[in-house]
């Protein structure tokens, strides 16, 4: 193909994320209005190749495309994506031994409740390109193994693709189990704990605290009250020569209606999100200073957990089972109890990791230190829904389905791939995904001698099947070594000053040496280059 004949637009981009960058001044993409992009002939290349990755392994674990219109157009139904599946299956499956049947379908859609982010990014493109999968059985058993089996295809595709990728377990907001498949990007709006010497990866707010040991040989002393002198708990435990990690922060929750004293160690900061999680709810809300004196009749500043109304649950960090001689409220006006220790002056009623873990900490799983990344989700696995839905088949039996539900974001995909497979001169696509395999230029296209040569190249690389992107164009040397370094093609190919000797000069792109060749060898290395890399 001749460049001059293939619409690259390169542009600048006012982001700071790298993928568009990359993707924007190499001509692939272009914003058209917030967050809406173009996708141009280099760009529809590139995911042409990634869409046939997800065919194959989708279709090698017999999960067989469909085409389903796009139901948010203004004449659509309103139907679901599963709901439509599931009148096909209630009309074309006579019994339950025609499922499982598993498909999938690649459609653009709306992300639902956009809104423009600082910096926005092709990462969160209000339009974007989502595979969705969905998985119809009558068997729990099977329905789980289905999940297994799409876990291994959804892993496979990110291997052949070849970008770096984590797969963290969480539960949504119906309690069901996800698998998210992550990416880093700088430009990732979600925040990562990974491991510095292991897999451990985790969703920063909710990564595990490592349990602190009780120091069993420091001598517990008698505890006492003292004054507040009208300070709070940590600057009264300064005064009195105790570190902030000896304080025990005290807070009264309601939590599904019900008033809970919720303790933390002072040197540790509350995490909402993991409190919910231990509690199963969502409906969890932090007593003012009006509601608490009901509760307590003390003011906020002196309360704690001795005292307490009976029958009030206490639920601690486990950061506050390793304090030894500390400070805590005594729920009584400007009054705290020195010397305290859980378990011998207070109740507890369950330890639990309810704080925020802080980078540098050890790794939960014992193998380095926590380091925050900032990431994006690409890909997500819903464990199969605990209700059925319950349908009338053809032959009028009424039939339990159990579905699975498997998602791709192939725009995420694209732009964490691109920001991937780069360097500080442009992109360098990996063969499989590349939008060309050669890159052939001219030095000087006056130069019959070079033109004759290139001209032969061209003709001998088609005939090989090779893709080439043959750049004609009338511009210097310069700016066609810049731009095939931005557009990443596996293999470059100038003709230059030693056409008439037959030499040739050759770069691959992730090597980034160039090394001279007679035109009879180009050939032959680079069926070699193609065959091993």
């Amino acid at each position: 193909m001749k460049q001059s004949g293939v619409f690259i637009p390169a542009a600048e981009t006012s982001t700071n994320c790298l993928a568009d960058q990359l993707l924007t001044q190499s001509g692939y993409v272009q914003e058209t209005s917030e967050g809406m992009y173009a996708y141009f002939p280099l760009a529809g290349k590139v995911l042409e190749n990634i869409k046939r990755v997800i065919r194959e392994e989708m279709e090698s674990a017999r999960v067989l495309e469909v085409d389903l219109p796009y139901e948010q157009f203004e004449h659509a139904t309103g139907k679901s994506d599963e709901m439509i599946f599931l009148s096909f299956i209630a009309n074309e499956v006579i019994s339950s031994e025609q499922l499982p049947i598993s498909v999938f379908h690649i459609k653009q859609h709306i992300r639902k409740a956009w809104k423009p982010i600082q910096d926005s990014s092709l990462l969160y493109a209000k339009e974007y390109s989502l595979v969705s999968g969905y998985s119809f059985h009558t068997d729990v058993i099977e329905a789980k193994k289905n999940g297994e089996t799409l876990f291994s295809v959804f892993s496979t595709i990110a291997n052949r693709i070849g970008i770096p990728y984590r797969v963290i377990e969480s539960q949504n907001d119906n309690g069901r189990t996800e698998y998210e498949f992550i990416a880093f990007s700088e430009c990732g709006k979600e925040s990562f704990a990974q491991s510095t010497n292991s897999p451990y990866t985790s969703k920063a707010e909710l990564a595990e605290a490592v349990r602190e040991e009780l120091e069993e040989s420091k001598k517990l002393k008698k505890a006492e009250k003292v004054s507040g002198q009208g300070k709070e708990i940590g600057p009264l435990a300064e005064s009195l020569g105790l570190d902030c990690s000896q304080t025990i922060q005290a807070f009264l929750y309601d939590i599904n209606s019900e008033p809970a004293l919720i303790l933390i160690r002072g040197d540790h900061e509350l995490n909402e999100l993991k409190l919910k999680k231990v509690f199963g709810t969502s409906t969890i809300s932090l007593l003012d200073s009006k509601e608490m004196k009901k509760v307590l009749d003390v003011e906020l500043k002196s309360i704690g957990p001795v005292q307490l109304p009976f029958g009030l649950p206490v639920y601690a960090d486990f950061g506050v089972s390793s304090i030894v001689n500390g400070i805590c409220g005594a729920n009584e006006k400007d009054t705290f109890l020195l010397n305290v220790n859980p378990d011998r002056d207070f109740a507890v009623d369950r330890y639990v990791d309810i704080r925020l873990v802080k980078e540098g900490e050890p790794s939960p799983d014992g193998n380095g230190t926590i380091t925050f990344r900032q990431g994006v989700t690409f890909a997500r696995i819903i464990e199969p829904e605990p209700v059925f839905s319950k349908i009338n088949v053809a032959n009028k039996d009424s039939l339990e389905i159990l579905t699975g539900y498997y998602y791709m974001d192939m725009t995420r995909l694209f732009a964490v791939t691109a920001e991937h497979f780069s360097d500080s001169l442009g992109l360098k696509w990996p063969i499989q995904l590349a939008p060309y395999d050669i890159h052939l230029l001219i030095e000087d296209t006056e130069d019959e001698i070079q033109q004759q040569l290139a001209e032969e190249i061209h003709s001998v690389m088609n005939g090989y099947r090779y893709r080439v992107l043959f750049d004609d164009r009338n511009v210097s040397s310069d700016s066609k070594r810049k731009t095939s370094n931005q557009l990443g093609v596996p293999v470059k190919i100038v003709v230059g000053d030693e056409a008439s000797a037959g030499m040739v000069e050759v770069t691959y792109r992730t090597m980034g040496e160039a090394v001279s060749m007679r035109k009879e060898e180009v050939t032959e290395k680079l069926q070699e280059f193609f065959r091993t890399e």
